[in-house]
């Protein structure tokens, strides 16, 4: 049995690491060069907390399927998602491995790296499960989804934790290596070494944001194995309610089992306790690392033993509630059966996942009422860049501090309106990794204190491709829904807002056009501006055109404040599709008369 152990337990490390490099092929695609069959196909689809997000964001039961297909997994096999399929789970037991690693290479054991490893690493001990604690953050979790706030997932689930760490750290580090060294290369004549398109770079906050994930997750992972995955883990937990009550579980052979404690030390979840032969099976990740590790054969899987007391009938019901009461008499204190949770667990996993799923995200009416919202009392103001700047009605509450004070952060397009994306957002940051143009930035306080981490759109480092809908594809928890190129150039997140006296051609009195030039959509048209024989013309926007991708306030020359910003909207219109009849400015040519026809002469048909 121990070398059948073995053997699964090999197949669930390469099932693991298969799926852990598969759903970081997305952050390590610097040049963005995945195939399109990757994103047909996409593995991110497979993860438990946002495929719930994604089926409930669009109706689909189908886009659910890997929230439904581990749900039944749990009751099978118990927890079986956290050591297979969860990429967090998988990172915390590399980061595991690499730690115990002195302390197993026979080089280095004697040292005093290896003896420091082998005394505070290797050795787990059974710990009692801290249930108010899990199951505060899981009801924390479910209200959040209930009530239409699931970006409050991102700093306790397990997919947007990884997602910041790869984001944040790993996708532009691996970006700016990578240009720094196709520089050095290009100083010595190769150039072998592409160079990555945009600025991979991000906020010192969020680096440092996303360090700090990585340093406590590491620490208390060498230290304490799985501890975030049975204490703060809102999945974990709710698979776990589950996990109690599968078909097939881990269990003592207690005529072979001596209580050696080698399962115990190897457990990563610290779910057993090899004196009393004990396994909490709500936090059993199923690694196999026990089984595979017992010498004496032991441990086994077996069906479930509690089935038959859960569907007992009643007369069995009623001698356990004798006995209790007998227990009772025994100083006062009643003396339940088993350990952790209680039966009543199954039903409330149950009523759990109905309100899960009978709910639809409540839409969050007081999206205004964030932090950072666009200082009302000053929507007309800025005579001190230009004079008073329009800000419409249907404008995004949300601006920059030092701007204009009508540029105002639109949501990418897909996303329907600002308040559908910042609810379903969770800032896992794939998008901004998938973003082609590298405009998509993790947020401090642009979008509010409750936004932290959620993308913005930042057009001064880019401009957002009407030909890219990569995000639209990476996006697992339908905050962005996809869309095709020529959807996308008829979804207006925002409009372009000149102000004539800041333009070059205004101020300078040269010739700009800069911003027209590179309109996707002919939105802005060039006009002529003073005296005719200046030949100045100066940009016009045609509003309803305008799709707010950002082309023209990244190109614009102007600085500190640009001439042409984008002012976002709450929600996402459907763009005019611009037409010659709508210029303003015909261009009126002088017609040439035509000269006379000269009458042949003679004999000769071709006077010319």
């Amino acid at each position: 049995m121990n070398k059948v152990f073995k053997i699964l337990k090999k197949i669930r490390v390469l099932i693991a690491l298969a799926i852990f490099f598969a759903i970081s092929a997305q952050f390590l695609d610097i040049y963005h060069s995945l195939p399109k069959p990757y994103y047909m196909y996409n593995p991110t689809a497979t993860l438990y907390a946002p495929s719930l997000s994604k089926m409930l964001a669009l109706g689909s039961i189908a886009a659910g399927s890997a929230f439904i297909t581990f749900t039944i997994c749990a009751l099978l096999f118990g927890r079986i998602y956290c050591s297979f399929f969860c990429p967090f789970g998988i990172l915390m037991d590399i980061i595991r491995r690499i730690g115990l690693a002195p302390a197993k290479i026979s080089a280095l054991k004697k040292t005093r790296l290896g003896k420091f490893c082998a005394k505070n690493f290797e050795r787990q001990k059974y710990a009692q499960a801290r249930n108010v604690l899990r199951y505060s953050f899981l009801g924390l979790a479910i209200l959040a989804i209930a009530f239409g706030y699931k970006h409050l997932l991102g700093f306790i689930d397990p997919y947007p934790l990884y997602g910041k760490i790869m984001g944040c750290i790993v996708t532009p580090l691996l970006a700016e290596s990578v240009n720094g060294i196709g520089l050095a290369l290009s100083n010595i004549g190769i150039y072998s070494v592409q160079p990555v398109d945009g600025n991979p770079a991000v906020a010192l906050y969020a680096f440092g944001f996303a360090l700090f994930i990585l340093a406590a997750i590491s620490i208390a992972t060498l230290l304490r194995g799985r501890l975030y995955c049975n204490t703060i883990c809102p999945v974990g937990a709710f698979l776990g309610l589950f996990a109690r009550f599968s078909i097939f579980k881990i269990a003592f052979d207690k005529s072979k089992c001596v209580s050696c404690g080698i399962c115990e030390r190897n457990c990563k979840a610290e779910c057993i306790e090899s004196k009393n032969k004990n396994v909490d099976f709500s936090k059993c990740v199923m690694c196999l690392n026990c089984a595979a590790q017992c010498p004496k054969s032991a441990i086994y899987l077996r069906l479930n033993p509690e089935l038959k007391k859960l569907f007992s009938n009643g007369e069995e019901k009623a001698s356990k509630n004798q006995a209790l009461a007998i227990s009772a008499g025994n100083n006062g204190k009643k003396s339940l059966p088993g350990r952790g949770i209680s039966r009543r667990a199954l039903p409330a996993a149950i009523l759990g996942l109905g309100a899960i799923l009978c709910s639809a995200a409540k839409k969050d009416a007081g999206v205004g009422m964030r932090m950072g919202m666009g200082k009302g009392k000053n929507r007309n103001a800025g005579a001190g860049i230009g004079g008073n700047c329009k800000i419409d009605e249907d404008a995004s509450p949300y601006m920059l501090e030092g701007e204009r004070p009508d540029k105002r952060l639109a949501s990418p397009p897909g996303s329907g309106s600002i308040e559908s994306f910042l609810n379903l957002c969770t800032g896992c940051q794939i998008c901004t990794a998938a973003c082609k143009s590298q405009i998509l930035k993790p947020s401090l306080t642009e979008w509010g204190l409750s936004g932290f981490m959620q993308p913005f759109m930042d057009f001064s480092q880019g401009f957002c491709l009407h030909t890219c809908h990569a995000c639209t594809k990476a996006c697992p928890t339908g905050a962005i829904k996809f869309l095709t190129s020529k959807e996308k150039l008829r979804v207006k997140i925002g409009t372009a807002k000149f102000k004539k006296s800041l333009c070059v051609v205004k101020t300078d009195g040269t010739d700009c056009a800069a911003c027209a030039e590179h309109c996707p959509v002919q939105a802005i048209e060039m006009i002529p501006f003073g005296k005719l024989e200046n030949s100045l013309y100066i940009p016009h926007v045609h509003e309803d055109v305008c799709i707010g991708c950002g082309a023209c306030e990244y190109i614009c020359p102007v600085t500190p404040h640009k001439a042409i910003v984008v002012q976002g909207i709450k929600v996402h219109k459907k763009a005019v599709v611009f037409d010659e009849s709508m210029r303003i400015y015909k261009h009126q040519e002088k017609k040439k008369s035509a000269p006379a026809a000269v009458k042949p002469s003679g004999d000769n048909p071709f006077p010319f």
